[in-house]
């Protein structure tokens, strides 16, 4: 069974099951540097980890997710030869968790890493939210070339929605945060979510697009669009030109 149908189904019986178990909880974002060993962490909230096989899975950005390995109920690893023996999968009892360790830990394994749980042949099957990893320094890290905004509040007359894009090019890897803030509060009405590009040569670019009433911008109201890259530690911030009323 492939990695994208496990995915899929294991999403269905989440929606249509939520009196099921276990309960998968998986921190959102973990940062190792390059050469660590990264330590992903799936505690179960609801139900034992010895009643359940796991599997792992990895997302690269603007990629399908990819099966790493299942770890049986019954100690057995059956993984995939796309993934060597530094992905090491340990059951914590004491913790009631699963743990997937990736050791020396390399700049293109910066992806999310899905558990799922399972049992009587996916009549239970859930996994968690996923887990961002980003690994920072490594000789193939790439800071964006270039930071961007685009919008229509530079025009001489005001519309009544501001439309603006915030673009992030040529970066690696593909894990890029991009915030909205109006006077240095963050914002999420009318912020779309972010798109990420795989580029030919092997980089990523992204961008986010915000659209807002312009009754919510006050006189000289500074809108800023604030670019992260972790792997990096590359900062940037881009500010729209306020439009002048008719």
């Amino acid at each position: 069974m492939s990695s994208q149908i496990l995915l899929c189904l294991s999403l269905v019986l989440s929606i249509h099951g939520g009196a099921l178990q276990p309960v998968p909880v998986q921190p959102p974002q973990a940062l190792y540097a390059e050469g660590e060993t990264a330590v992903l962490q799936c505690p179960l909230e609801r139900g034992k980890i010895q009643d359940y096989h796991v599997f792992w899975f990895q997302q690269k950005p603007a990629s399908h997710p990819t099966l790493i390995l299942k770890h049986g109920n019954n100690g057995q690893i059956d993984k995939s030869s796309k993934f060597d023996a530094r992905f090491v999968p340990i059951r914590d009892a004491t913790a009631n968790a699963y743990v997937l360790q990736i050791q020396r830990v390399r700049t293109e394994e910066s992806a999310t890493y899905w558990c799922l749980a399972e049992a009587n042949y996916f009549s239970i099957a859930v996994s968690g939210k996923g887990t961002q990893l980003s690994v920072r320094g490594g000789t193939s890290v790439k800071e964006p070339s270039s930071v961007f905004l685009l919008s229509d509040a530079s025009q001489r007359s005001c519309s009544s929605t501001v439309h603006a894009l915030c673009v992030a090019e040529q970066f690696y890897p593909g894990f890029l945060e991009i915030k909205w803030s109006i006077d240095g509060k963050d914002i999420t009405e009318g912020v779309m979510p972010s798109q990420v590009m795989l580029n030919k040569d092997g980089s990523y670019s992204a961008s986010s697009i915000l659209n807002i009433s312009h009754n919510l911008l006050g006189p000289g109201a500074s809108v800023k669009c604030s670019v992260l890259h972790q792997s990096s530690g590359a900062k940037a911030e881009r500010s729209l030109t306020q439009c002048q009323a008719s």
